[in-house]
């Protein structure tokens, strides 16, 4: 029998080595003749911890092994204060974890090993005595003694390591074994290190190379260094937790070998250096902080057992590369190369070999212009090698240099901020001017800049509530709301303290200052705040129209209802004249808002067309970006390629910006798309980026990630889920009918309670939809299948106020909009359905762009069929025609619905087809566990999910369309399986 595949390798980061290992296993099972691997690795790369995981796959498919490995290295000790939980996993270890010479078995050893540290191999002898390894020549005789008492018809793995220490005897010894065995079924595994880290004995390659044409050799894949998630998985089996991103790049930083990895992650547990928490390996925090006047420019400091081992790898390096590697950390990261030309005082030609040799070392990275330093941590640990004192010297050295360039003041900032001293008035203005520059291309260094520089300027200093200005800018543009808000209420309190009555300029500043803070608010979903800052701004600005202000007002009003908005909009669109290019635009964007909400979609978008198209010329930092509107304009009318390009040209404006608040925008805007488009898992990973689950995002736009999250869950069928994601707009986002989310949220709650508590009290929710002026038709346009599904709810509850509604209300949208085939689609497919007009409803169906819709015109059309059928109208195709007909088009809705992810519908759609006597096959045979929750089917995880959430029987069955005995029986499978006996166990074990 060939070999068992193995569900998890120990060995991090070896997956191809193991496979091809287990592929060698079976050629020799199945051919019954040897086989030869051979696996060149440097030391520490983890070859004897391979050949000893090869040997326990061997074993466990009943080879007989044979093995020459070291002994095992000592456990760690887990890190403190805070003690380390024991992994979960197995603990792995990339380093040499082997059994003693001539250990021989068949059986799978117990894994488990002491807490807090990996455990021993499984071949591995006891605790209390390891034999030292054995030379590899008398390892060689040892195999030859073991294969002579083992008989020819077994099968046997031959392990050897360190074969670069035999001698050229041993070597041809092992050849002729080899070589007369090669009829027999051996796996013969053999180890040994590079040329340059081998003895002064001829290279292993050339006496092995005799064995090719004689038996089959085959060269194992480099073991290099980690990549991915191994990296992280084998700190976490030395720490007994997942590492933090700064713990990651350290690892990353000495990750030639698993080896120094390892050393790294044991010296920072001896040390004391790591702690868990919340289940994460972190770094404690460095007592000496940021360097003093970093201003927030500088890597972040690193332990001294890294720093050690960084510095005792960098005394390989040549003199003159260890000279410009010391000169470029003080430069920064990235750095030009001519500034460290000037610096070494030596022509541009002299850098190569240093350059060369750096980045061979993977020390240094090229772009186009720069160099940069590949790792923060190794930067820190060269800069900390410079002395203080002749640091500050340096860096003053290149502020003067760097001044003397055109383009050199953000740069020589850069330099300076670490050494002005108050009283400095030349360091001060140009650290000043350099965060200006930098405001719009590294924003968050643009913050650090201009706060630093406050802090060296006296309180009531003039030129303070200007840097404040800049710094709540660069604050906002990095996604640091709350800073920059707080930053401004500071200053502008510091400000005004000091006097009752400012004069005329100082009062322009603190408007000027009040007007970047209303974006800031803005931005963060405090829309009524936002609008009292920016009217103060702009009644304190003595006529002055600062653009933020403008804007801000703008949004705010529209956001809140105000109707003195579409007053200044059309004000400001009469005399463009008059205002700058961005007013205009904030403007048309705006009017945009007022458009669509009046049911006019068409001419919606072309007025945020005309917007982009002025926006694009217009040069500066954006507040409001009219593609933001448009996107989710084209997405919502079903013209999904351009809405693909609109968000593409948002994505690549912000990929030139770096660490701003931009760059988290386009996931916002692809979220709808990809539901329209019925890519459930790549809207949810767009919308909790959206929601700043996995970084930096924009509040002001959160609610439509909401909105996408909750819809995913109800298509999944996972209303519990659905309901929290609600219920999370409805605690942080205001609830008002003026809000742009608020139609959305209305529907998507009717559809929730629709599953929940059937279409009677769906409907009681729709009819809140009628209580405020605009509100119904706003909800009928955030999805072409909403009018059609407002109708069927209608219907369905006896509610003919409410289909009258929907259909008139669908009607005046198809009235002002005879150019957008969605919302004509849209009202065709509402009035069909509310008539009973079965041919209208299949050409509705055929004119509709969005999948979904399509496939709820389907199912629409297949019951209109069937209903027609019941009365006895049997139309052209008579009873049996319009059976078929209606079985059709329920199987079409049924795979549409299944492959936009909506396997609520879909269930729906199914049990139609039962009740008609068909019955079509959804589920696929897996492979899975007899116990535990990997052992449930796909239908038991759900029934398991509504059961744990409270639902009876009953709900269930209704929530999944099928019987409650076929729920019952599903509950007595998942109590089997996860071995419990009640409902109560089952909430206990889901929680």
């Amino acid at each position: 029998m060939g070999p068992n595949t193995r569900p998890s390798p120990r060995v991090r980061g070896r997956d191809r080595q193991l496979a091809q290992i287990s592929a060698s296993l079976h050629s020799v099972a199945s051919t019954r003749r040897s086989r030869v691997l051979l696996m060149e690795a440097p030391p520490g790369a983890g070859k004897t911890r391979l050949l000893g995981e090869a040997a326990v796959m061997a074993a466990e498919n009943g080879f007989e092994v044979v093995g020459g490995l070291p002994a095992a290295p000592a456990p760690v000790p887990a890190p403190v204060p805070v003690p380390l939980p024991a992994p979960a996993r197995a603990p792995v270890s990339a380093t040499a974890v082997p059994p003693p010479a001539g250990t021989r078995t068949r059986t799978r050893p117990r894994r488990s090993g002491a807490a807090g540290g990996p455990s021993p191999h499984p071949l591995a002898p006891a605790a209390g005595g390891c034999p030292p390894a054995p030379c590899p020549a008398s390892a060689v005789d040892a195999a030859r003694a073991r294969l002579r008492d083992t008989p020819e018809h077994v099968r046997t793995t031959v392990a050897l390591d360190d074969l670069h220490l035999a001698d050229l005897p041993a070597l041809t010894a092992l050849c002729e074994l080899i070589t007369t065995l090669a009829g027999r079924p051996v796996l013969w595994l053999l180890a040994f290190a590079p040329a340059q880290d081998a003895s002064p004995h001829e290279p292993v390659t050339a006496c092995l190379a005799e064995l090719r044409g004689r038996v089959p050799v085959e060269p194992v894949p480099e073991l290099g260094p980690l990549r991915g998630d191994a990296l992280g998985q084998l700190v976490a089996d030395w720490t007994g937790a997942d590492p933090d991103p700064a713990l990651l790049a350290l690892a990353e930083s000495v990750n030639r070998t698993p080896r120094a990895v390892i050393e790294l992650v044991r010296g920072l547990v001896e040390d004391g250096d790591l702690s868990v928490v919340d289940g994460t390996s972190r770094l404690q925090p460095h007592p000496s902080g940021a360097a003093p006047g970093g201003g927030g420019c500088l890597p972040t400091p690193v332990p001294k057992r890294f720093s050690t081992l960084v510095q005792r790898d960098l005394r390989a390096l040549s003199e003159p590369t260890m000279r410009a590697l010391r000169l470029a950390a003080v430069l920064g990261s990235p750095f030009a190369p001519e500034d460290l030309s000037a610096m070494l005082g030596e022509a541009p030609v002299s850098l190569l070999a240093a350059v060369d040799e750096a980045v061979d070392r993977g020390l240094l990275v090229c772009g186009e212009r720069d160099l940069a330093f590949r790792s923060e941590p190794v930067w820190r640990v060269l800069l900390d090698s410079v002395p203080p004192p002749v640091r500050a010297l340096l860096r003053r050295q290149a502020a003067e240099m760097l001044l003397s360039r055109p383009d050199g003041v953000a740069r020589a900032a850069l330099q300076l901020v670490h050494i002005a001293r108050p009283g400095d008035t030349r360091a001060l203005r140009t650290i000043a001017e350099g965060a200006r520059r930098l405001l719009a291309t590294e924003p968050s260094t643009a913050a650090a800049l201009a706060t630093r520089c406050m802090e060296l300027l006296a309180p009531g200093h003039t030129d303070r509530l200007r840097l404040a200005k800049t710094a709540v800018e660069a604050f906002t543009r990095a996604g640091d709301l709350d800073r920059a808000i707080t930053l401004a209420v500071d200053a502008i309190d510091e400000t005004t303290a000091r006097a009752k009555s400012l004069p005329p300029a100082l009062a322009g500043e603190v408007a000027a200052l009040r007007a970047s803070m209303s974006a800031a608010l803005l931005l963060l979903g405090d829309t009524e705040t936002a609008r009292r800052a920016a009217r103060d701004a702009l009644a304190q600005a003595d006529g002055l129209q600062h653009r933020e202000a403008v804007i801000t007002d703008l949004a705010a009003s529209c956001l809140t209802g105000d109707g003195t908005a579409s007053e200044r909009v059309r004000e400001i669109l009469g005399a463009p004249d008059r205002h700058p290019r961005a007013v205009r635009v904030g403007a048309l964007t705006f009017h945009a808002f007022g458009q669509w909400r009046d049911g006019r979609v068409g001419d919606a978008v072309r007025t945020l067309r005309e917007a982009v198209a002025l926006e694009d010329g217009a040069g500066g930092p954006r507040l409001i970006d009219p593609r933001w509107f448009l996107a989710f304009a084209l997405t919502r009318t079903d013209e999904h390629e351009e809405a693909e390009a609109v968000i593409e040209r948002s994505a690549r404006a912000a990929a030139c910006e770096t660490r701003t608040l931009t760059t988290a925008i386009p996931d916002v805007l692809r979220a709808p798309l990809h539901i329209a488009r019925g890519r459930l898992d790549e809207a949810e990973a767009a919308a909790l980026a959206g929601v700043g689950a996995d970084g930096p995002h924009l509040p002001m736009l959160a609610p439509q990630a909401w909105l996408v999250l909750a819809l995913v869950a109800l298509r999944r069928g996972r209303l519990a889920q659905a309901e929290d994601h609600l219920r999370t707009l409805e605690k942080d986002f205001p609830q008002h009918a003026s809000r742009p989310w608020w139609a959305a949220r209305l529907l998507l709650h009717a559809q929730l309670t629709e599953a929940q508590a059937g279409s009677g009290a769906a409907a009681d929710v729709l009819a809140e939809a009628g209580e405020h002026d605009g509100a119904l038709r706003e909800l009928l346009l955030e999805d072409p299948a909403a009018a059609a599904w407002s109708v069927r709810c209608g219907l369905a509850a006896g509610r003919p106020e409410i289909v009258r509604a929907v259909v008139d209300t669908a009607e005046l949208l198809r009235a002002h909009n005879p150019d957008v085939p969605a919302v004509l689609a849209a009202a065709a497919h509402a009035r069909a359905l509310a008539e009973g007009d079965a041919e209208s409803l299949a050409e509705a169906g055929r004119t509709h762009r969005n999948p979904w819709a399509r496939a709820a015109a389907a199912e629409d059309y297949a019951m209109l069929l069937l209903d027609r059928g019941d009365r006895g109208d049997r139309g052209d195709r008579g009873e049996q025609g319009e059976r078929e007909a209606a079985i059709g088009e329920l199987d079409r809705a049924m795979n549409a619905y299944g492959a936009l992810g909506g396997e609520r519908d879909a269930a729906r759609v199914r049990a139609r087809l039962r009740e008609l006597g068909v019955r079509r096959r959804h589920w696929t045979q897996a492979k899975r566990p007899h116990s535990g929750w990997e052992s449930l089917t796909k239908t038991e995880r759900k029934v398991a999910d509504l059961v744990a959430g409270g639902l009876t029987n009953q709900q269930a069955a209704r929530h999944l369309f099928i019987s409650p005995h076929t729920v019952g029986f599903h509950l007595r499978q998942i109590y089997r399986k996860l071995g419990i006996q009640s409902r109560t166990a089952l909430i206990r074990l889901k929680a």
